[in-house]
C-alpha cells in the first residue's frame, strides 16, 4: 500500500512538473522597452537595430501608450524601440509571430540585427491596423533575442500605442481583420424600429431626403449632379471622364434631416476600379467649430472602399476637430472574401456609449472614443483620393446603393 502511494505521488510530481514547464503560447511584450528619439535619422548608420548595440543610456517606456504620454509630447518623425526577449527552446519546431495592435504610423521590424519586414508607407498608416510578421527563422531558441522597431510618426500620436504587442505561437492570433462574432446582428431583436429609409424606387433623387453635395472642384475631380442618378431601384453614383475632367458625385441629408444615435445601414454594390473610393458616412455640420467631439460631432466613416488596399478589404474610421488639431482613430480594416462582388450590407450602431461597425450583419469593430452627442447627416460619395491616383482607374464606374435605412430605439 505504501509503495503504491509513493508511485502515485511520483507520477503526480512528474505530471505536474511537465505541465508547469509547458511553454506558453504567447509572450507579452508590453513593459520596459528601451526607447530613443532619432530626429537626426542616425539610427540606421549607427545600427541601432543590431544585437550588440549599447542602449544602456536609453530611456524606458511601455507599449500600449502613445510616446507623447510617456515624456515625449513634441516628438514627431523617427524613434526606436529595443527589447531583449528570451524565447523558449520548446518553440523551436513551431511557427512564431510577432503581433502589434497598432503602430502609429509606419514601422520597420528587426530581429537579432536582421530586417524582418516593413509596414506602412507615405500616408498609409498602421496606426489603426493590427499587423503581424513571421519571425520563426530569425530567432535563437532558448536564448535572448533582440527585437528592434524603427517607428515613423507623421504627426499627432506616435509609437506602439495599441495592444496587443506579443510574440505568439497561436495561429489564431494572426487571423486579422475578421468579425468579432459569427452571430448576425438583428436590429429588431435589439429593440430597434425602422425610423427612416429610402429604397430609391423613383426616377430621380428625392429632394425631401437628399441633396447633391460637394459640387465643383474636389480632390482632382469635379462634383456634379450629373454623376448621380436614380434608376431601376438603385441610387447610382458614377465616376466618369468628360473630356479631360473627372466627374464625381455625392449626396447628403444636410439641411434636410439630421440623426443622433441609431442603427444605420445601406445595401450596396462596390465599384470595380482603383483610384476613386466609395463611402457611406456621417458628418456633423458643426465639426469644424470646436475640438470636443461630443459637442461638435465626429466624422464616422461607416465604410470606405479603397480598391488599392486589396479587393477584399473595407475600412472604418473616425475623425473629429477639423482644423490644425484634427484627430483621427483608424483606419480599421475588415476583410470579407468576395466583398467586391455582388451586394453587401454595411452598418453602424451608434449609441451614447459606443460605435459598432458591421458588414453583412457581423460586427467587426466596437469603439468607445470620440462619441458624438449631436445630430449628424448621412453622406454617400464616390470620389478620387487624389488626382494622381486616377491614373490607375478604368472609367466609367459606378457605386450602386440599393437602400439606406435608419433604425432607432424609443
Amino acid at each position: 500500500m505504501k509503495t503504491r502511494f509513493l508511485a502515485i505521488m511520483v507520477a503526480f510530481i512528474v505530471l505536474y512538473g511537465c505541465q508547469s514547464q509547458k511553454a506558453p503560447e504567447a509572450i507579452d511584450l508590453i513593459k520596459n522597452w528601451k526607447f530613443m528619439p532619432d530626429k537626426e535619422n542616425a539610427g540606421m548608420n549607427e545600427k541601432w537595430f543590431s544585437s550588440g548595440y549599447d542602449d544602456s543610456a536609453w530611456k524606458t517606456i511601455d507599449a500600449g501608450l502613445r510616446w507623447e504620454d510617456q515624456g515625449y509630447p513634441d516628438l514627431d518623425g523617427y524613434a526606436w524601440y529595443r527589447k531583449a526577449v528570451k524565447v523558449p527552446s520548446e518553440w523551436k519546431d513551431k511557427k512564431v509571430w510577432i503581433k502589434f495592435g497598432g503602430v502609429n504610423d509606419a514601422y520597420d521590424l528587426y530581429v537579432n540585427g536582421k530586417k524582418v519586414s516593413s509596414y506602412g508607407a507615405s500616408q498609409y498608416s498602421y496606426a489603426g491596423k493590427p499587423s503581424f510578421a513571421d519571425v520563426t527563422g530569425f530567432l535563437n531558441y532558448g536564448k535572448e533575442n533582440m527585437i528592434a522597431i524603427r517607428v515613423n510618426d507623421w504627426g499627432n500620436s506616435g509609437g506602439l500605442w495599441r495592444l496587443p504587442v506579443i510574440l505568439t505561437t497561436d495561429k489564431k492570433e494572426t487571423e486579422l481583420f475578421k468579425p468579432l462574432s459569427d452571430v448576425p446582428f438583428d436590429p429588431a431583436k435589439e429593440g430597434y424600429k425602422l425610423y427612416w429609409e429610402d429604397d430609391f424606387n423613383g426616377d430621380k433623387l428625392d429632394p425631401e431626403k437628399w441633396k447633391n453635395r460637394a459640387l465643383g472642384d474636389r480632390r482632382g475631380g469635379f462634383g456634379t449632379p450629373d454623376a448621380v442618378e436614380v434608376k431601376d431601384g438603385m441610387l447610382n453614383i458614377r465616376v466618369y471622364l468628360d473630356n479631360d475632367t473627372v466627374k464625381i458625385g455625392a449626396v447628403s441629408t444636410e439641411g434636410i434631416k439630421g440623426f443622433k444615435y441609431g442603427y444605420f445601414e445601406c445595401r450596396a454594390q462596390l465599384p470595380k476600379t482603383k483610384g476613386p473610393w466609395a463611402a457611406f458616412w456621417l458628418q456633423s455640420p458643426k465639426i469644424s467649430q470646436g475640438e470636443d467631439p461630443g459637442k461638435y460631432g465626429t466624422e464616422i466613416d461607416i465604410f470606405e472602399y479603397f480598391k488599392g488596399q486589396g479587393g477584399d478589404f473595407v475600412s472604418h474610421c473616425l475623425h473629429w476637430a477639423y482644423g490644425p488639431n484634427q484627430k483621427s482613430s483608424g483606419a480599421f480594416l475588415s476583410k470579407v472574401d468576395g466583398i467586391g462582388e455582388g451586394f453587401h450590407t454595411f452598418a453602424l450602431e451608434w449609441t451614447p456609449e459606443k460605435y459598432a461597425f458591421f458588414i453583412d450583419g457581423l460586427k467587426y469593430y466596437e469603439l468607445k472614443q470620440a462619441i458624438s452627442h449631436i445630430e449628424e447627416n448621412i453622406i454617400l460619395s464616390y470620389e478620387p483620393c487624389s488626382k494622381e491616383d486616377m491614373g490607375l482607374s478604368e472609367l466609367p464606374d459606378t457605386f450602386k446603393i440599393d437602400y439606406v435605412k435608419v433604425y432607432k430605439k424609443k
